[in-house]
């Protein structure tokens, strides 16, 4: 054997070596700490079980005394009945006083405990309790009227009689009252300490049993009717066997019992004794681990001093900066494409840094403008009007994103419900109008041709889709452009119609390379407009995967400084039985609230005094609340019939909105079924309109409200209406 293979031999004798020793101390440091985790569990659930015992003792003994009490007062009750009826002691004039009293027996003896009179309405009586009162001071009171005397006695099958002894009014002698409990609530005391046990998991807690005077009372394994009926079984008494024989009193230790390893301790509360264990393999798993990683290490270790050792090899060497190349260059692909990835979100934020910034910049100015000219009626109206115009932005802003936040977590709920598409569309029209005025652009509609306009559809969502696209073609039009929307209806086939939206524009358009990337999140072409126009790059997007939802499609096309094209094409479910339900408020006009009494709930100060400035104005009697407390409180005072309806905000603290709408419909009165409860929130998703309907709402408005829409909306739940 060579020098060099003898030294190599040696160095891997002292590798193994120090690994085994590794081993070894990293399972002992890592059995330690794991036999210490358990020991503290156990030692939890014996504390734990030692407050709760003091917690049920207090609390027996105080139902025991209330019982006691309950039978004193019954015998004196029953002494005066006895001497209100000229001293009857008949068992049918008996067995009415029990009754009154609810008692199981009523005894009437002599002042040496000698029967006189008996009513039982079981089989406890005299005999039961004959002994305990003459043994005891009961039959003093005959002697003491001011004194009584009460007991509790406990019968073989398990039950007990509560036995309460007053002085006879009427004549010398004792009166007896007896309540009897039945076994099925005698052991009130085991059953608590047996639910509290099976809290506790044996995967997690191992086996725990409680013993009292050698009788098994609580155990985790099993239920209280199983332990009842066939107590614990004989390998778990032969495991606490093992536990009392080696054990410490307090303390864990590893013992062996039925030839499993175990980790075990028991302790002594009050009565009795708890007794928890664990087998030890099912504790091993850590230690393993432990080990396992330590070994991996070690092994990590022991690799790169071979590499050292080897580094004078030029080819390995050679193979190793070879490897290096290789990963390093995988490592900036992955970068590169972790960069490409994130840089539209990079610019989004920048963008939304920006967009989210003007609008609430301008609606500062404003106010500090509108504060300068505290007095001028005119700059006050136009301030006002620039403040409403940047909210608008701001608001479409926080909806695009959360809008694609839902779409992306898949929680977008569609909601079918009765829509017209020629309102939907002219909303949208009205909507877009400021905005395209100010850019001198034009808004033509065309929806003549559509022969059923009442669909089934997720009335926000279709509304969210046309919204994007025809928000999109007047921010990217040119001054004196135009936006054409038409809507028609290609075919129907049953119940069922095909409808076709288009949105044409003669903005900007978009050029060859951008529309690839068009329905990519967050991504934006440079424009040519004079103004930047704010937007998250998002609305395409949600636009797509709305109608996609819907089942539907849509197409672009574009061309450069020419303009673009939209087409929507969606199957939608006719409604034949739909009607305008709103026409009717239209044609009146000027649309009041006088006459209502609404109760509106709303937590916050500056929206409760817009909302009751807004219903004051209408007409309205208006009802404050702070959060949903106060206004079941509320509800609940005022007379029946006292409010017409409710407006109530979702978001508040104490009750929120649905807790307080079940409250009210689960009242016993004739309005709290019928009365309106319209929802009046922030939360505007499908999925929240559906859970105000499900907790007995009428109606939801989604927040910010418009003046008229909710004077509109409340008038269709007037009386006379």
């Amino acid at each position: 054997m060579s020098n060099g293979n003898w030294l190599s031999s040696r160095f891997w004798a002292v590798i193994i070596a120090i690994g085994v020793v590794m081993g070894v101390v990293a399972g002992f440091a890592a059995f330690n700490v794991t036999f210490s985790q358990v020991a503290d569990r156990m030692a939890g659930v014996v504390e734990f079980t030692k407050n709760q015992s003091l917690t049920y003792d207090s609390f027996n003994d105080a139902s025991t005394t209330k019982s006691l009490l309950r039978s004193i007062e019954s015998a004196g009750q029953l002494a005066r009945d006895v001497s209100q009826d000229g001293g009857a002691t008949d068992a049918e004039s008996l067995q009415r006083y029990a009754g009154e009293l609810s008692l199981t027996a009523a005894l009437v003896l002599t002042p040496e405990g000698d029967l006189v009179g008996s009513y039982s309405s079981d089989e406890v009586g005299y005999a039961q309790v004959e002994s305990e009162l003459r043994e005891t001071s009961a039959l003093d009171v005959a002697r003491y009227p001011l004194k009584t005397y009460a007991t509790r006695i406990e019968l073989e099958d398990g039950s007990h009689v509560d036995v309460g002894c007053s002085s006879r009014l009427d004549a010398p002698g004792v009166v007896v009252s007896l309540y009897r409990t039945k076994p099925a609530f005698g052991n009130r005391y085991s059953l608590t300490l047996q639910s509290m046990v099976e809290g506790y998991s044996t995967q997690n807690n191992g086996c725990i049993v409680v013993e009292n005077d050698g009788n098994y009372i609580a155990a985790n394994t099993m239920t209280l009717a199983q332990l009842q009926s066939e107590g614990i079984g004989d390998f778990d008494k032969g495991v606490i066997s093992a536990i009392k024989e080696r054990c410490t009193l307090g303390k864990a230790s590893v013992i062996n019992a039925e030839s499993t390893w175990f980790i075990a301790s028991f302790d002594k509360c009050r009565d009795y004794y708890v007794y928890t264990y664990t087998p030890l393999r099912n504790n091993l798993g850590g230690v393993a681990l432990s080990v396992a990683l330590a070994l991996a290490l070690y092994a990590v270790f022991v690799f790169l001093v071979v590499l050292l050792r080897r580094q004078s090899e030029h080819a390995h060497l050679h193979e190793l900066v070879a490897q290096e190349h290789e990963y390093s260059e995988r490592l900036v692909e992955a970068a590169r494409e972790a960069q490409s990835a994130n840089t539209a979100k990079t610019e989004f934020l920048q963008r939304m840094s920006h967009d989210i910034r003007t609008p609430i910049n301008g609606i500062r100015g404003m106010v500090e403008m509108g504060n300068v000219f505290d007095g001028d009626v005119a700059k006050q109206r136009e301030c006002r009007q620039k403040i409403w115009m940047a909210s608008g932005i701001l608001l479409d802003l926080v909806s695009e994103v959360l809008d694609m936040s839902k779409l992306e977590s898949g929680e977008v709920e569609l909601e079918l419900r009765s829509t017209n598409l020629v309102a939907l569309n002219d909303e949208v029209c009205e909507m877009l109008e400021r905005q395209a005025g100010e850019l001198h652009v034009t808004i033509i509609k065309e929806q003549d041709r559509i022969e059923h306009p009442c669909v089934m559809a997720s009335q926000t969502h279709l509304k969210r889709v046309i919204m994007n696209i025809a928000s999109n073609a007047v921010k990217y039009n040119k001054p004196g452009g135009t936006v054409r929307l038409s809507c028609e209806e290609l075919h129907a086939e049953g119940a069922t119609a095909m409808y076709r939206i288009t949105v044409a524009d003669t903005g900007i358009g978009m050029s060859k390379d951008f529309q690839q990337h068009l329905f990519e999140p967050f991504s934006r072409e440079v424009q040519k407009l004079e103004a930047q126009p704010s937007g998250t790059g998002l609305g395409t997007v949600i636009a797509k995967q709305l109608t996609e939802l819907m089942g539907g499609t849509i197409t672009f096309d574009s061309e450069l400084d020419v303009g673009t094209t939209c087409v929507i094409t969606l199957p939608l479910v006719i409604d034949f039985d739909a009607q305008q339900r709103n026409e009717e408020l239209d044609k009146q006009g000027d649309v009041t609230l006088a006459g209502m009494s609404i109760l509106l709930v709303e937590d916050n100060e500056l929206n409760r005094e817009i909302a009751e400035f807004v219903l004051d104005q209408a007409g309205a009697h208006v009802t404050t609340a702070f959060d949903g407390r106060e206004a079941v409180d509320a509800f609940a005072a005022a007379a029946p019939g006292t409010f017409d309806l409710v407006l109530m905000d979702i978001m508040m603290p104490n009750v929120n909105g649905y807790e307080a709408t079940r409250a009210i419909r689960a009242m016993n009165r004739t309005d709290a079924k019928c009365v309106p409860i319209v929802a009046m929130s922030a939360n505007a998703f499908a999925d929240d309109v559906a859970y105000s309907r499900e907790s007995g709402m009428n109606d939801h408005l989604a927040k910010p409200i418009d003046a008229d829409k909710l004077v509109r909306a409340l008038a269709r739940y007037r009386k006379d209406a």
